[in-house]
């Protein structure tokens, strides 16, 4: 019989995933709408703006978080685990990301920018693979 990714040592994959990136990339553009939003004099959203505040955290969290281990089965066993594997994760994506939005930009972003970014993506990614992992092991229990 054939090993798996996860017990050859191969990272698993968003794709492996789809739901969990499907969750994971709505969590970092409702991050980005919000921010968007917060700085809009009206409070409207443009599409275009958001997906390219979220670009570079999308990129570096769908790089990163596969090799930490954010998409291997047990990074969803419970809440604790989701939380926690979300966090070794969220770590090193997101200032990775705040460095990717600042080459972008030009500039580097101010420090109440990535303290804000640092605080908003913690809570948004925690929360929704922790929907998710309660769902699933609801979903489970159910049938």
């Amino acid at each position: 019989m054939a090993e798996s990714a996860e017990e050859e040592g191969v990272p698993r994959s968003p794709l492996d995933r789809p739901v969990l990136a499907a969750i994971d990339t709505i969590a970092i553009l409702t991050f980005a709408a919000v921010g968007k939003a917060s700085h809009s004099a009206d409070g409207s959203i443009d599409g275009l703006a958001v997906a390219m505040t979220a670009l570079p955290f999308l990129l570096s969290w769908f790089v990163v978080a596969p090799l930490l281990g954010c998409y291997s089965p047990g990074a969803t066993a419970d809440i604790k685990s989701a939380i926690v594997q979300t966090g070794k994760g969220w770590i090193v994506a997101v200032p990775i990301g705040c460095v990717l939005r600042g080459a972008i930009k030009g500039y580097v972003p101010p420090l109440p920018f990535v303290i804000v970014t640092l605080i908003a993506t913690l809570v948004v990614l925690s929360v929704g693979r922790s929907a998710y992992t309660a769902l699933s092991e609801f979903y489970v229990e159910m049938f």
